[in-house]
This record gives C-alpha cells, sequence and structure tokens, in this order.
C-alpha cells in the first residue's frame, strides 16, 4: 500500500513509507480499522536541545489525520531537514523510544539522550509529547 499526501506544507512527508502509519494485511489479522494503528506510540514528538545561545537541536514530529509532518534542525551539522528528508532521518530513531505517558522524567530524558545522541555539553533539553492515549506530557532537564 502506499500513501501519498497533498499539501503545500513543505514540513508534510509525502513518501510515508508502505508499511506507516497503517497496514492493510495487519488491519485483516487484527480487526482494528487503520485509524487504529498508529506508527509510534505517540501523534506528536517535540524535542529541543539547548547547547547554547546560538546553538540548538530540534525536532518536530506531528501525525495528523491529514498527513505526517516532520522537521529536523541542527545548528552544530548546519543541518535543516523537512517532510521526507527529516521522517527518513528521525523515523528509525522514533522506533527505539519506548516510553509512554506513565514514564518518569527521568527516564524519558535519558532515552532521548541515548537515542537522538545528544551531546553531555547541552544546557538544557525539552520535550513535548502528545501519547496516542490522548495524553499530553512535558518532559524537562536543565542542567
Amino acid at each position: 500500500m502506499t500513501v501519498i499526501l497533498y499539501g503545500c506544507n513543505k514540513d508534510e512527508v509525502k513518501d510515508v513509507p508502505a508499511n506507516a502509519p497503517a497496514d492493510q494485511n495487519a488491519t485483516q489479522q487484527t480487526g482494528e480499522t487503520p485509524t487504529d494503528q498508529v506508527t509510534f506510540n505517540f501523534l506528536e514528538f517535540s524535542l529541543d536541545v539547548d547547547y547554547s545561545a546560538t546553538e540548538s537541536y530540534e525536532v518536530e514530529y506531528e501525525d495528523k489525520k491529514t498527513g505526517i509532518e516532520a522537521k529536523l534542525e541542527d545548528d552544530r551539522k548546519n543541518e535543516k531537514l523537512q517532510g521526507d528528508e527529516a521522517y527518513t532521518k528521525l523515523e528509525p530513531l522514533f522506533k527505539q523510544l519506548n516510553f509512554d505517558s506513565t514514564t518518569s522524567n527521568d527516564e524519558v530524558i535519558d532515552q532521548v539522550i541515548k537515542v537522538f545522541n545528544i551531546e553531555d555539553n547541552y544546557q538544557s533539553i525539552e520535550v513535548d509529547v502528545e501519547f496516542v492515549d490522548g495524553n499530553e506530557k512535558e518532559f524537562k532537564r536543565i542542567k
């Protein structure tokens, strides 16, 4: 199944992999409808790591009914990715995250540091997540 998303937003992911966000075969096996299935355990994910006043690492991801939007900006590597490029880089990282709305602040931040390979000289990390269960949480660590 190939999903093609239309829109004029440059952050929008247009080339969504065939297995994301829903797979028709899984629908037949589980009885779930495609809207019941999600790619990750969150619908929105925002990460903001500040290293200094001029250097940061930012990730934005939204899985909306109208499509997926993704953006990654890394000042240290002078990298600014949007849409398909950002999603391609972020998808394998998101798959490694296994926290949910009941996970502690420290555990979430520790996972994010490890998965996103955040350098230890950061000043602050903030993660905002809207989980599939509807809970919205903010996780934060300031050095």
